[in-house]
């Protein structure tokens, strides 16, 4: 675990290699799957759970591209939701991040905050308490999937500068929903050469 740790930085170059649909699932089973205990793999107050995640799927082996929900806790690729174009992901982000585009996939992480400000909204008097909690989940996600993405020789890199309505919108994400953070994984650009 010590040599993860101190492997983990942001790539955001990728190959055009495909992932293994395998692969995928073992980095969401790290971030949203259920543990040997029944609970999930990633902390969440009261067990709530008020995250969702999606795959927009670019280069996956023997997978169609596009929007696909992933059934968490089983960590499973879910349903084939809608196309959605790399282009159109890249167009969401607030710096131009190309590596929206080249990515083979990349992880959604979306939250029901009205259900989380609702279940603790006795903690603070704005009753904005449980935003801090998904904040803190989210962050435990990412670092897990972060983790297990360079467990499967692979790289990735965490996304939070987009216009949150304009991705909402193009994910067409099931209202309470809103996007948290974007995860993007791929085959290193300087590839498997020097890993």
């Amino acid at each position: 675990m010590n040599t993860l740790i101190a492997c983990r930085h942001s790539v955001r170059e990728y190959s055009d290699a495909p992932i293994s649909r395998a692969a995928l699932e073992r980095i969401v089973h790290c971030a949203q799957g259920r543990s040997s205990s029944g609970k999930r793999n990633a902390p969440s107050a009261h067990g709530l759970y008020p995250l969702r995640l999606f795959a927009v799927v670019q280069r996956l082996e023997a997978s169609k591209s596009g929007l696909y929900a992933l059934d968490t806790p089983d960590a499973r690729l879910g349903e084939w939701l809608k196309a959605i174009s790399p282009e159109a992901l890249r167009e969401t982000s607030l710096a131009d991040d190309a590596w929206l585009e080249h990515a083979a996939a990349v992880l959604v992480v979306a939250a029901d905050y009205d259900a989380a400000n609702a279940h603790f909204v006795d903690q603070q008097p704005d009753g904005r308490r449980g935003e801090r909690y998904v904040h803190i989940e989210a962050g435990a996600v990412l670092q897990n999937m972060h983790l297990a993405t360079l467990a499967e020789r692979l790289d990735g890199v965490i996304v939070a500068g987009f216009d949150d309505r304009r991705l909402a919108d193009l994910l067409a994400l099931p209202a309470p929903l809103r996007p948290v953070a974007l995860f993007c994984i791929g085959a290193c650009a300087e590839a498997s050469a020097g890993r």
